[in-house]
């Protein structure tokens, strides 16, 4: 499976517009469940980094990708949902390899680490674009 070209902009403003647009009938509800997913986004970061210094079991490390692909991207923060699903594709191995090719999980994880450093990476500049946007440090 071939990945997808990773999305030029941090953040889907029409799909993040459509929660944004639930504000009128509950004022911040928008800016709660950012602060909610940042708050999960740094949890599930932590936990792939500890999976991946500990058992490093990878259908673990798919599964947490999955779960962190599925909120970034609900809320428009593509960068990260791309990021999360390559971590997600690489502990299936999905992607990372020549069909046919048997690679050791050490090949996985690391290609996993390094998804996971630009999901982090990507999770800092959402944060500050977002700040900017709500004018309040998230």
């Amino acid at each position: 499976m071939a990945p997808i070209a990773i999305p030029q902009q941090v953040i889907n403003w029409d799909t993040l517009n459509e929660i944004v647009s639930m504000d009128e009938d509950s004022p911040d509800f928008s800016k709660n469940l950012v602060i909610q997913y940042f708050d999960q986004a740094a949890t599930t970061f932590q936990q792939i980094q500890q999976e991946l210094d500990g058992r490093c079991e990878l259908e673990q490390l798919a599964s947490l990708g999955h779960f962190l692909r599925g909120s970034s991207a609900a809320l428009g923060l593509q960068r990260i949902a791309w990021a999360c699903e390559r971590i997600q594709n690489l502990g299936r191995r999905r992607e990372g390899s020549n069909q046919g090719q048997d690679l050791p999980d050490s090949h996985y994880a690391g290609l996993i680490k390094e998804n996971l450093f630009f999901a982090r990476t990507e999770f800092s500049a959402a944060k500050a674009e977002l700040s900017a946007f709500y004018k309040s440090e998230l």
